[in-house]
Protein backbone atom coordinates (compact mmCIF):
# COMPACT_ATOMS: atom_id res chain seq x y z
CA UNK A 1 0.00 0.00 0.00
CA UNK A 2 1.47 3.43 -0.91
CA UNK A 3 2.38 5.78 1.90
CA UNK A 4 0.02 8.81 2.01
CA UNK A 5 1.62 12.13 1.07
CA UNK A 6 1.61 14.89 3.68
CA UNK A 7 0.54 18.17 2.03
CA UNK A 8 -0.25 21.74 3.08
CA UNK A 9 -3.35 23.67 2.00
CA UNK A 10 -4.52 27.19 2.72
CA UNK A 11 -7.42 27.52 5.16
CA UNK A 12 -9.53 30.49 6.26
CA UNK A 13 -7.18 33.23 7.49
CA UNK A 14 -7.36 34.35 11.09
CA UNK A 15 -9.55 37.39 11.86
CA UNK A 16 -6.45 39.54 12.44
CA UNK A 17 -2.81 39.35 11.41
CA UNK A 18 -0.55 38.59 14.38
CA UNK A 19 2.72 36.96 15.40
CA UNK A 20 4.21 35.72 18.67
CA UNK A 21 0.74 34.79 19.82
CA UNK A 22 0.23 31.52 21.69
CA UNK A 23 -2.28 28.75 21.26
CA UNK A 24 -3.97 25.84 22.98
CA UNK A 25 -6.31 23.09 21.79
CA UNK A 26 -9.66 22.62 23.54
CA UNK A 27 -12.27 20.11 22.39
CA UNK A 28 -10.69 19.82 18.96
CA UNK A 29 -10.51 23.59 18.38
CA UNK A 30 -7.49 25.90 18.38
CA UNK A 31 -7.54 28.97 20.61
CA UNK A 32 -5.13 31.72 19.52
CA UNK A 33 -4.31 34.20 22.28
CA UNK A 34 -2.86 37.70 22.07
CA UNK A 35 0.22 38.52 20.01
CA UNK A 36 1.82 41.39 18.11
CA UNK A 37 -0.38 42.99 15.46
CA UNK A 38 2.06 45.29 13.66
CA UNK A 39 5.72 45.78 12.77
CA UNK A 40 5.69 48.47 15.48
CA UNK A 41 4.93 45.66 17.97
CA UNK A 42 1.46 46.78 18.97
CA UNK A 43 -0.38 44.06 20.89
CA UNK A 44 -3.87 42.64 21.22
CA UNK A 45 -5.86 41.02 24.00
CA UNK A 46 -7.99 39.16 21.44
CA UNK A 47 -8.59 35.45 21.64
CA UNK A 48 -9.89 33.82 18.45
CA UNK A 49 -10.99 30.20 18.10
CA UNK A 50 -10.49 28.13 14.96
CA UNK A 51 -12.94 25.30 14.23
CA UNK A 52 -11.26 22.91 11.78
CA UNK A 53 -14.49 21.07 11.04
CA UNK A 54 -16.09 24.21 9.62
CA UNK A 55 -12.84 25.97 8.65
CA UNK A 56 -14.16 28.99 10.53
CA UNK A 57 -13.23 31.41 13.30
CA UNK A 58 -15.18 32.91 16.19
CA UNK A 59 -14.19 35.23 19.05
CA UNK A 60 -13.17 33.89 22.45
CA UNK A 61 -12.75 35.63 25.82
CA UNK A 62 -10.24 38.51 25.76
CA UNK A 63 -7.06 38.04 27.76
CA UNK A 64 -7.16 39.65 31.22
CA UNK A 65 -3.43 40.36 31.44
CA UNK A 66 -0.23 39.89 29.42
CA UNK A 67 -0.65 39.78 25.65
CA UNK A 68 2.64 38.24 24.46
CA UNK A 69 5.26 35.69 25.56
CA UNK A 70 2.84 33.91 27.91
CA UNK A 71 2.72 30.21 28.75
CA UNK A 72 -0.67 28.63 28.09
CA UNK A 73 -2.11 25.16 28.72
CA UNK A 74 -5.52 23.62 29.09
CA UNK A 75 -6.63 21.49 32.04
CA UNK A 76 -10.08 20.01 32.67
CA UNK A 77 -11.51 22.26 29.95
CA UNK A 78 -10.05 25.42 31.51
CA UNK A 79 -7.31 27.65 30.07
CA UNK A 80 -4.33 28.63 32.24
CA UNK A 81 -2.17 31.60 31.19
CA UNK A 82 1.08 32.33 33.06
CA UNK A 83 3.56 35.22 32.96
CA UNK A 84 4.40 37.21 29.84
CA UNK A 85 4.85 40.86 28.86
CA UNK A 86 2.10 43.38 29.59
CA UNK A 87 1.62 45.91 26.81
CA UNK A 88 3.15 46.99 23.53
CA UNK A 89 6.88 47.41 22.76
CA UNK A 90 6.99 51.09 21.71
CA UNK A 91 10.18 51.79 19.77
CA UNK A 92 11.41 48.35 20.79
CA UNK A 93 11.27 49.21 24.51
CA UNK A 94 10.07 46.22 26.49
CA UNK A 95 7.09 46.53 28.84
CA UNK A 96 7.11 44.90 32.29
CA UNK A 97 7.09 41.14 32.72
CA UNK A 98 4.43 39.78 35.05
CA UNK A 99 4.08 37.02 37.62
CA UNK A 100 0.30 36.90 37.12
CA UNK A 101 -1.47 33.61 36.45
CA UNK A 102 -5.00 33.56 35.08
CA UNK A 103 -7.49 30.73 34.68
CA UNK A 104 -10.44 30.76 32.30
CA UNK A 105 -13.18 28.71 33.94
CA UNK A 106 -15.18 27.12 31.16
CA UNK A 107 -18.14 26.52 33.45
CA UNK A 108 -18.36 30.04 34.83
CA UNK A 109 -17.26 31.68 31.59
CA UNK A 110 -14.87 34.04 33.36
CA UNK A 111 -11.22 34.59 34.28
CA UNK A 112 -9.94 34.30 37.86
CA UNK A 113 -6.47 34.75 39.34
CA UNK A 114 -4.33 31.72 40.07
CA UNK A 115 -1.25 31.49 42.30
CA UNK A 116 1.41 33.96 41.17
CA UNK A 117 4.67 32.74 39.71
CA UNK A 118 7.64 32.80 42.12
CA UNK A 119 9.02 35.69 40.02
CA UNK A 120 7.89 37.62 36.95
CA UNK A 121 9.03 36.18 33.63
CA UNK A 122 8.22 35.62 29.98
CA UNK A 123 9.11 33.56 26.88
CA UNK A 124 9.38 30.26 28.77
CA UNK A 125 9.50 26.67 27.61
CA UNK A 126 6.48 24.93 29.12
CA UNK A 127 4.26 21.86 29.07
CA UNK A 128 1.66 20.03 31.10
CA UNK A 129 3.08 16.71 32.33
CA UNK A 130 0.24 14.77 33.90
CA UNK A 131 -1.38 17.34 36.18
CA UNK A 132 1.85 19.32 36.68
CA UNK A 133 2.50 22.50 34.71
CA UNK A 134 6.24 22.95 34.12
CA UNK A 135 7.75 26.35 33.17
CA UNK A 136 11.49 26.43 32.47
CA UNK A 137 13.93 29.10 31.34
CA UNK A 138 12.60 32.22 29.68
CA UNK A 139 13.39 35.85 30.36
CA UNK A 140 13.80 36.91 33.97
CA UNK A 141 11.93 39.67 35.80
CA UNK A 142 13.98 42.37 34.06
CA UNK A 143 12.72 41.15 30.68
CA UNK A 144 16.28 41.00 29.42
CA UNK A 145 18.32 38.35 31.27
CA UNK A 146 18.13 34.63 30.61
CA UNK A 147 16.56 32.61 33.40
CA UNK A 148 17.28 29.00 34.34
CA UNK A 149 14.31 28.87 36.72
CA UNK A 150 12.10 25.78 36.63
CA UNK A 151 8.75 26.21 38.34
CA UNK A 152 5.99 23.65 38.75
CA UNK A 153 2.32 23.99 39.65
CA UNK A 154 0.18 20.91 40.23
CA UNK A 155 -3.13 21.91 38.68
CA UNK A 156 -4.92 19.12 40.52
CA UNK A 157 -5.16 21.32 43.58
CA UNK A 158 -1.85 22.80 44.74
CA UNK A 159 -2.15 26.30 46.18
CA UNK A 160 1.33 27.46 45.16
CA UNK A 161 4.18 26.85 42.73
CA UNK A 162 7.22 24.80 43.69
CA UNK A 163 10.74 24.86 42.25
CA UNK A 164 12.54 22.03 40.46
CA UNK A 165 16.04 21.51 39.05
CA UNK A 166 17.05 24.54 36.94
CA UNK A 167 17.35 24.32 33.16
CA UNK A 168 20.97 23.37 32.36
CA UNK A 169 21.42 26.13 29.76
CA UNK A 170 19.47 29.27 30.66
CA UNK A 171 17.68 30.48 27.53
CA UNK A 172 14.40 31.91 26.25
CA UNK A 173 11.95 31.70 23.33
CA UNK A 174 12.31 27.91 23.13
CA UNK A 175 9.66 25.23 22.81
CA UNK A 176 8.31 22.86 25.44
CA UNK A 177 6.56 19.50 25.29
CA UNK A 178 5.71 16.54 27.52
CA UNK A 179 5.81 12.90 26.46
CA UNK A 180 6.81 9.55 27.92
CA UNK A 181 6.77 10.92 31.46
CA UNK A 182 9.36 13.60 30.64
CA UNK A 183 9.27 17.38 30.15
CA UNK A 184 11.31 18.64 27.19
CA UNK A 185 12.83 22.10 26.73
CA UNK A 186 13.67 22.56 23.06
CA UNK A 187 16.07 25.06 21.46
CA UNK A 188 15.66 28.82 22.18
CA UNK A 189 18.15 31.67 22.32
CA UNK A 190 20.35 33.66 24.66
CA UNK A 191 19.05 37.09 25.59
CA UNK A 192 17.58 39.09 22.72
CA UNK A 193 20.33 38.03 20.30
CA UNK A 194 18.09 36.67 17.58
CA UNK A 195 20.83 37.20 14.99
CA UNK A 196 23.40 34.75 16.38
CA UNK A 197 22.20 33.69 19.84
CA UNK A 198 19.99 30.74 18.88
CA UNK A 199 20.78 27.35 20.43
CA UNK A 200 19.95 23.81 19.34
CA UNK A 201 19.95 22.22 22.80
CA UNK A 202 17.24 19.76 23.76
CA UNK A 203 16.97 18.87 27.45
CA UNK A 204 14.61 16.38 29.09
CA UNK A 205 13.51 16.59 32.73
CA UNK A 206 12.52 13.44 34.61
CA UNK A 207 10.37 14.24 37.67
CA UNK A 208 11.11 10.79 39.09
CA UNK A 209 14.84 11.51 39.37
CA UNK A 210 14.52 15.28 39.55
CA UNK A 211 17.22 15.72 36.92
CA UNK A 212 17.78 16.84 33.32
CA UNK A 213 19.52 14.91 30.53
CA UNK A 214 20.68 16.10 27.11
CA UNK A 215 18.95 14.75 24.02
CA UNK A 216 19.65 15.00 20.29
CA UNK A 217 19.83 18.68 19.34
CA UNK A 218 17.28 20.11 16.95
CA UNK A 219 18.45 20.41 13.32
CA UNK A 220 19.53 24.05 12.96
CA UNK A 221 19.45 26.18 16.11
CA UNK A 222 16.29 28.28 16.36
CA UNK A 223 14.09 30.38 18.60
CA UNK A 224 10.58 31.90 18.41
CA UNK A 225 8.96 28.46 18.71
CA UNK A 226 7.05 28.53 22.05
CA UNK A 227 3.65 28.65 20.30
CA UNK A 228 4.67 26.21 17.57
CA UNK A 229 5.66 23.14 19.59
CA UNK A 230 3.25 20.33 20.45
CA UNK A 231 3.05 16.63 21.24
CA UNK A 232 1.54 14.18 18.76
CA UNK A 233 -0.71 11.23 19.56
CA UNK A 234 2.15 8.75 19.15
CA UNK A 235 4.38 10.62 21.61
CA UNK A 236 6.58 12.36 19.05
CA UNK A 237 7.14 16.13 19.28
CA UNK A 238 6.30 18.57 16.49
CA UNK A 239 8.17 21.87 15.98
CA UNK A 240 7.09 24.29 13.24
CA UNK A 241 9.05 27.21 11.79
CA UNK A 242 10.90 29.60 14.07
CA UNK A 243 13.73 32.06 13.61
CA UNK A 244 17.22 30.87 12.60
CA UNK A 245 20.60 32.65 12.46
CA UNK A 246 20.45 36.05 10.82
CA UNK A 247 16.85 36.56 11.99
CA UNK A 248 15.46 34.51 9.13
CA UNK A 249 12.02 32.91 9.54
CA UNK A 250 12.06 29.19 8.82
CA UNK A 251 9.63 26.98 6.91
CA UNK A 252 10.90 23.81 8.61
CA UNK A 253 8.44 21.29 10.03
CA UNK A 254 10.41 18.98 12.31
CA UNK A 255 9.49 15.90 14.32
CA UNK A 256 11.43 14.49 17.29
CA UNK A 257 11.04 10.83 18.19
CA UNK A 258 12.05 10.27 21.83
CA UNK A 259 12.05 6.50 21.35
CA UNK A 260 15.12 6.72 19.10
CA UNK A 261 16.35 10.20 20.15
CA UNK A 262 16.32 11.47 16.58
CA UNK A 263 14.78 14.16 14.40
CA UNK A 264 13.17 13.94 10.97
CA UNK A 265 11.28 16.39 8.74
CA UNK A 266 7.83 16.72 7.25
CA UNK A 267 7.24 18.77 4.08
CA UNK A 268 8.06 22.43 4.69
CA UNK A 269 5.44 25.14 5.15
CA UNK A 270 4.38 26.94 1.95
CA UNK A 271 6.01 30.08 3.44
CA UNK A 272 8.47 30.64 6.29
CA UNK A 273 7.06 31.62 9.67
CA UNK A 274 8.51 32.79 12.97
CA UNK A 275 6.35 33.22 16.04
CA UNK A 276 3.48 31.21 14.56
CA UNK A 277 0.89 29.18 16.46
CA UNK A 278 0.94 25.53 15.46
CA UNK A 279 -0.92 22.56 16.90
CA UNK A 280 -1.93 19.04 16.07
CA UNK A 281 -5.68 18.52 15.77
CA UNK A 282 -6.33 14.85 15.16
CA UNK A 283 -4.44 13.80 12.03
CA UNK A 284 -3.96 17.40 10.92
CA UNK A 285 -1.53 20.16 11.80
CA UNK A 286 -2.90 23.71 11.92
CA UNK A 287 -0.45 26.62 11.59
CA UNK A 288 -1.73 30.17 11.86
CA UNK A 289 -0.28 33.65 12.15
CA UNK A 290 3.41 34.26 12.58
CA UNK A 291 5.65 36.48 10.49
CA UNK A 292 7.19 35.62 7.10
CA UNK A 293 9.61 38.57 7.32
CA UNK A 294 10.39 38.67 11.06
CA UNK A 295 8.30 41.75 11.89
CA UNK A 296 5.25 41.80 9.61
CA UNK A 297 2.30 39.88 11.08
CA UNK A 298 0.32 37.42 8.98
CA UNK A 299 -3.24 36.13 9.21
CA UNK A 300 -2.59 33.13 6.96
CA UNK A 301 -3.70 29.70 8.16
CA UNK A 302 -2.28 26.47 6.75
CA UNK A 303 -3.55 22.95 7.38
CA UNK A 304 -1.25 19.97 6.90
CA UNK A 305 -2.69 16.54 6.25
CA UNK A 306 -2.33 13.88 7.21
CA UNK A 307 -0.19 12.59 10.04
Amino acid sequence: MPVPTFTWTAATPGPIARFEANGVVINGELWVLGGFTSAALDVTTRVDIYDPAGDSWRPGPDLPGAQTHVAVVTFAGDVIVSGGFTGAFPGGARPPTTDAVWRWNSGAGSWSAGPSLPAPGAAFSWALLGTALHLAGGLAADGNSDSAAHDVWDLAGAATWTTAAPLPDARNHGGGAATGGLFYAIAGRHGWNESSGDVADVDAFDPASGSWTSRAPIPIARSEIPGATSTMDDGRILVVGGSVAGIHPSADVLVYDPAVDAWCALPSLPEPRKGAVAARLGSRVVVTGGSPTSVDPSATTFVGCCL
